[in-house]
């Protein structure tokens, strides 16, 4: 009886919020995917996708700065960026890349916490035909003494 007024509750509550919204109107994220869909463009990754940090000590941070180039004919949208765990944080550019020109994704790994061989990933969401790029660092860190 409990899980049936509750799963009533559950559905209600999701209708709800559903129909607060004006009729027509895109939620924020599919406004997003939209564009993204829009036009879509192509990117080169200028050096490599992957980065080896080799060896480290606990507590160090790493950063490494991977360069793509838009390499076709509609602007670059980089909707967000985000790392597999909350250790590895990337920065990308807010604005449109133009056809052209090259932008950089900084990624920054911080150590603390971590030991022995770490592998980690960036998610870039954007506007190209795979609409989600990967980057990956790896190496090894040593227990802290």
């Amino acid at each position: 009886m409990k899980k049936t007024i509750v799963l009533t509750f559950s559905v209600l509550f999701v209708l709800g919020i559903f129909s607060c919204r004006k009729k027509g109107e895109l939620r924020l994220g599919a406004k997003l995917e939209a564009e993204l869909l829009k036009d879509t463009t192509q990117i080169e990754f200028l050096d490599s996708i992957n980065f080896a940090f080799d060896t480290i000590t606990e507590g160090d941070k790493v950063t490494h700065n991977f360069r793509l180039k838009n390499v076709g004919e509609k602007n670059l949208l980089i909707a967000s960026a985000f790392g597999s765990c909350g250790c590895t944080v990337p920065e990308y550019p807010k604005d449109p890349v133009k056809p052209g020109d090259i932008a950089t994704i900084k990624v920054t790994f911080n150590s603390t916490g971590k030991h022995d061989e770490q592998k980690k990933d960036v998610t870039l969401v954007c506007n190209t035909v795979k609409r989600n790029e990967m980057l990956h660092l790896n190496g090894f860190v040593k227990a802290k003494k």
